[in-house]
């Protein structure tokens, strides 16, 4: 007799001449996989990948760089053997960003997101025993609603540049429209994220000229049209300025188009510039990892994507969390409205979003909480201050400049070096330092090839001592965000409690 067990992940376990581990991983049989094959019309796998796959995505010869199959040991072993090879950097001594933002996180933040609670929720399909996980994604809507002016904010996506490109897809859908107007400062990123959507949706993608660091008022004026569905510019923009605050979203509105603003740069600025709605956005979308989130491989995010009208609230992609009463008068919340093709019909759904970083939500919402709004202003006031600070004492170097001197930022800025602006990022990785990014080696910018893309994020700030000559000042480049736990931990910590700077509804305390 043969026994065949399929386990959920996909593994075949058999006897009677056949391998117990023969089929490890691999959801269906040999056998099954002919049958589905034939009635799809194809002779074998190569056909099936020739027909959905295009020739100039396809490989072709073998993987000889995969090696062999080893064993659970082994592979145990080589990942220590990898890791070792990590140089772990404090966040004083990290310069990194375009994007990502290593802050100093409070410990309490850690105690509160690390709990077994938040390890295991997904969906919460039933609010009468999800009533946490569903209260802190509330939090997490009001808390994001509050600093960006948005009259509706939706549960979280998978990052910053996937809530870019969902805002845009909204924008059409809203409008009725299928052009889009993206500024050239945007994260070259969410560009080509936006160029990989857009196309294949029969959507076209203009790009608006930045040419000295900002995107131009007058710039929109000459783009925009009655076509036109949005036009999209980040705030603080990748060079670090401020952009998008004056007259941009008239010049879109003027022409019937949408304005989105893009918070791809440091979101701490929320803390102390103006909100998003205050200078004309109708969409928000941004990223939630600057608020508390370490940074690790490339990772881990969560978008932000607002509407600034509430009447819209239905093309939203993704959850929203609501607060509802059952029959008998009690209040919780519950997932309210939820757009997406798992919930509803396919051709209903506003987006093919399956899902959202919770457990990174949570501890965004759990920094916001712990910092408070002062912690949170203050951190972003020193970090604005320590940036302008070392952005002036580069400014009197003979050897290295600003890219865009005259130009007012958050706490980033770009920097010309004398030499590849990789080397210095190289060199200085191996004495501990993340001394920023090296735009044209990360970024499709040649021209720039040696410029030093400087960024926030260090816990104190720098006495002059600590940098030994105007060189240092350049190859750290960095805004420090300076103290930015303050005495939030004091002020928020009471004996085994917290106490928060937000209350459930989002307002302050």
């Amino acid at each position: 007799m043969k026994i065949f067990l399929y386990l959920a992940g996909g593994l075949h376990l058999k006897f009677k001449g056949e391998s117990l581990l023969g089929n490890q991983f691999i959801g269906s049989t040999e056998a099954e996989q002919k049958e589905m094959l034939a009635a799809l019309g194809f002779g074998g796998i190569d056909g099936l990948f020739d027909a959905v796959v295009p020739a100039g995505h396809q490989r072709s010869g073998s993987m000889k760089s995969l090696s062999s199959a080893k064993t659970e040991q082994d592979v145990e072993a080589l990942l220590r053997q990898l890791a070792s090879q990590n140089t772990a950097f404090k966040p004083s001594d990290s310069f990194i960003g375009a994007g990502h933002y290593q802050r100093v996180i409070p410990k309490a933040v850690a105690e509160v997101v690390l709990r077994g609670e938040w390890m295991t929720p997904y969906t919460p399909y039933q609010p009468e025993v999800s009533q946490g996980i569903l209260y802190t994604l509330f939090d997490f809507q009001s808390i994001m609603a509050e600093l960006t002016g948005m009259a509706v904010v939706n549960a979280g996506l998978y990052h910053g540049v996937n809530a870019v490109v969902e805002g845009a897809l909204m924008a059409c859908r809203i409008t009725g429209k299928d052009k889009v107007l993206v500024s050239e400062a945007v994260h070259p990123v969410a560009v080509r994220n936006l160029e990989t959507y857009l196309a294949p949706a029969g959507k076209e993608l203009v790009t608006i000229p930045a040419n000295s660091g900002v995107t131009a008022a007058e710039s929109i004026e000459k783009l925009v049209d009655d076509q036109t569905a949005v036009v999209i510019v980040q705030n603080p923009n990748f060079w670090g300025l401020l952009d998008g605050m004056d007259g941009h979203a008239e010049a879109a509105h003027a022409k019937g188009a949408l304005y989105m603003a893009a918070g791809l740069g440091d979101q701490l600025s929320l803390a102390l510039l103006k909100k998003p709605s205050d200078y004309g956005a109708d969409i928000y979308a941004g990223e939630g990892q600057h608020f508390g989130v370490p940074v690790g491989y490339g990772g881990p995010h969560v978008g932000v994507l607002g509407i600034a009208d509430g009447r819209h609230v239905r093309q939203l992609p993704g959850r929203l969390v609501i607060q509802a009463e059952d029959v008998d008068g009690k209040k919780g919340a519950i997932l309210g409205l939820v757009t997406r093709e798992q919930h509803i019909r396919r051709e209903r759904a506003t987006s093919n979003a399956c899902t959202a970083e919770t457990l990174v939500a949570v501890m965004s919402v759990a920094y916001a909480a712990v910092m408070g709004p002062k912690g949170l202003r203050a951190a972003a006031e020193q970090s604005y201050s320590v940036a302008h600070y070392i952005a002036a004492e580069i400014s009197k170097t003979s050897n290295f400049r600003l890219l865009h001197p005259d130009k007012p930022f958050f706490n980033e800025f770009a920097v010309a070096t004398p030499v590849p602006a990789a080397t210095i990022v190289d060199r200085r990785a191996t004495e501990g330092v993340l001394a920023g990014v090296p735009i044209a080696r990360a970024f499709p910018f040649p021209k720039f090839q040696s410029a030093l893309f400087g960024v926030a994020a260090a816990s104190k700030a720098f006495p002059p001592s600590r940098m030994h000559s105007a060189a240092d000042y350049v190859l750290l480049t960095a805004a420090t965000e300076a103290n930015s736990s303050l005495s939030s931990l004091h002020r928020t910590l009471s004996g085994l409690g917290y106490r928060l700077g937000y209350n459930k509804s989002g307002t302050k305390v």
